[in-house]
C-alpha cells in the first residue's frame, strides 16, 4: 500500500479556514494592518513555524534538547513531541530538558537501556545535507484513502484541535550519520 505523505506545510493550508480558535496551527488574527501575528512558545521554534519557507540550520537560535524516558522510541518520540507543540503549545509530560545538542545533531539514540532517546528542539526531524534547511515534520494517510476522505480527516482534526488526523502516522526520517550520534552527541560522524 502506497503512502499518502502530506507535509505540515500542506496540512496547515488545508486546515487554517477550518481553525477560528488557534489550538492546533492557526493563531487568532489581529485586527488592523501591518504583518501577520506571530506563533508563540514552541509553535514558534523553527521546525514548527516556517512561513518564509525552511531556516538555516546555522541561522537559527541555539534551543534545549529534550529527553525521553527509556524505551520510547524515535518515532514515539517524534510523534509525542509535535502534537504536544502542536496542540498544547508545550512540551510532552514525561521528557527532561537537557542542554542544547550541537547545531547538526537531531537525534542522540540511547547506548543502553538504561537511557531515553534525545531530540534537538532546532531541528528534530533533520536538516537538508544540501542547503542546510531544516526539515519540517511530515506525517503520513493511507494512498487508499479518496481525496475527499482526506479532506474530510484533516478538516475534523483541525475543528477537534487535534494535531492529526485520523490514521496518520508521524514520518521519521533517514537522518545521515552526522545528524545523528548513540549516547551521547559527539559519538557521531562529522558533517561536511
Amino acid at each position: 500500500m502506497r503512502n499518502l505523505r502530506l507535509g505540515v506545510a500542506v496540512y496547515a493550508a488545508a486546515v487554517a479556514v477550518a481553525l477560528a480558535i488557534g489550538v492546533g496551527l492557526v493563531m487568532a488574527a489581529t485586527p488592523g494592518p501591518g504583518p501577520p501575528p506571530q506563533p508563540e512558545g514552541l509553535r514558534a521554534l523553527p521546525w514548527a513555524h516556517q512561513p518564509d519557507g525552511a531556516p538555516i540550520i546555522d541561522e537559527v537560535d541555539t534551543r534545549a534538547s529534550v529527553e525521553f524516558p527509556p524505551g520510547v522510541t524515535h518515532a514515539e518520540a517524534l510523534q509525542s513531541l509535535f502534537v504536544s507543540v502542536r496542540e498544547r503549545n508545550a512540551l510532552p509530560p514525561d521528557v527532561t530538558t537537557r542542554a542544547a545538542l550541537p547545531r547538526e545533531v537531531a537525534l542522540v539514540s540511547p547506548r543502553d537501556a538504561s537511557t531515553g532517546v534525545r531530540l534537538s528542539l532546532i531541528a528534530p526531524w533533520g536538516w537538508s545535507e544540501d542547503t542546510r534547511q531544516i526539515r519540517p515534520p511530515s506525517f503520513a494517510l493511507s494512498g487508499d484513502l479518496s481525496p475527499a476522505e482526506v479532506e474530510r480527516r484533516l478538516s475534523e482534526a483541525a475543528a477537534a484541535g487535534s494535531a492529526l488526523p485520523k490514521g496518520a502516522v508521524i514520518d521519521v526520517p533517514a537522518l545521515s550519520s552526522c545528524q545523528k550520534a548513540v549516547g551521547s552527541p559527539e559519538r557521531r560522524t562529522a558533517c561536511r
